[in-house]
Parts: structure tokens; C-alpha cells; sequence
């Protein structure tokens, strides 16, 4: 066998393996996905998958032909996917997707505390809100009785004061404080 023929030979077989490697990671991905629920975890797990097969393809193609990327190359990493999609992928997703469900089993059981925690600081912060916010309702009501009061004693003073004076002014009085003429 010449060495050109082998080494197209041991290209074609890491073509392949790098296929199976990217419906692995593929996937990967496609658990992380499903079980994660995040807004925007999706279009960035598939742009990281793209990215990361771009570079191995590219990082690959550096070793194997020497910077070239050849087409055949590409297609045998394709049909490396498809051999893994046809014959391990069933088995690996039901694989993941029960560890997955069996760690977030776990991070529930470990994170129980905490939410509890939460709960009971949420309740307590209620509470204060709520007492602080009738103690002030207290305080200014009490606040506006004071000086409501204050302002009644003061307006009281002055009419009282006022009327006094009226009803010196009015009425006679002589120095012993008998009524009558004071000459």
C-alpha cells in the first residue's frame, strides 16, 4: 500500500471519527437544551456548536492534507454524524437525558435550604414592611392629632384671650372688682 493511499486511508477514519464526535457533542447540546430552560440557550448552544466544528474541521484539515479542506473530507465527517445519529444517538439521549433529570434531582434536594431560606426572608421582609409601614401611619397620625391639638390650644388661647379682653373692655369694673362704676 503506498503512503498516499494510507494516508488517505487514516483521513477517511478521522473524518469519521470527528463526525461521531460532533453528533456527540451535538447532542450534548440538544440535553442541555431541552432540560435548561434559559430565554436564549438555545441559539447560543447552536453557535457554539457551529463555531467549535468549524475550528476541529479546520484544525483537522491542518494535520490531515495540510491547510486544504476537501470536500470528500467534509463529507465523510457528515456521514461520521450520520453513522452516530443512526446507531448511538437513541441510546446516548435516553442516557442524558435520565442523568440530567437525576442531577436536577440532586440540585433540588441541595438547593431545598436555600429556597427555604428565601421564603422565610421574603415573609419576614413582608412583615417588617408591613409593621414599619403602620408604625409610620401611626406616627403621622399622631403626628397630625399633635398638631391639630396644639394648633386648637393656640386658636382656643387667642379667642379666649381675645374675648377676655372684649369683655373687659365691654363691662365695667372698679379696682375692688365690683361691677358698677369705676368713678
Amino acid at each position: 500500500m503506498s503512503p498516499e493511499i494510507a494516508a488517505q486511508g487514516a483521513a477517511f477514519f478521522q473524518a469519521v471519527g470527528l463526525g461521531l464526535c460532533a453528533g456527540l457533542v451535538y447532542d450534548l447540546f440538544r440535553i442541555l437544551r431541552v432540560r435548561v430552560k434559559l430565554p436564549l440557550l438555545g441559539p447560543l448552544l447552536d453557535l457554539l456548536f457551529w463555531v467549535l466544528l468549524t475550528a476541529a474541521l479546520f484544525i483537522w484539515s491542518q494535520g490531515a492534507w495540510g491547510g486544504e479542506v476537501r470536500w470528500y473530507g467534509a463529507a465523510f465527517l457528515f456521514g461520521g454524524g450520520v453513522l452516530y445519529f443512526w446507531l448511538a444517538s437513541p441510546w446516548l439521549l435516553k442516557l442524558g437525558y435520565f442523568l440530567a433529570d437525576i442531577a436536577a434531582f440532586l440540585w433540588r434536594i441541595f438547593t431545598y435550604p436555600l429556597v427555604l431560606l428565601g421564603r422565610l426572608a421574603k415573609k419576614i421582609k413582608i412583615f417588617l414592611k408591613n409593621t414599619f409601614h403602620s408604625w409610620a401611619k401611626w406616627y403621622r397620625i399622631n403626628q397630625i392629632t399633635e398638631e391639630t391639638e396644639r394648633s386648637a390650644r393656640r386658636r382656643a388661647v387667642r379667642e379666649e384671650g381675645g374675648r377676655a379682653h372684649a369683655v373687659q373692655t365691654s363691662r365695667l369694673f372698679d379696682q375692688a372688682g365690683d361691677r358698677g362704676a369705676a368713678h
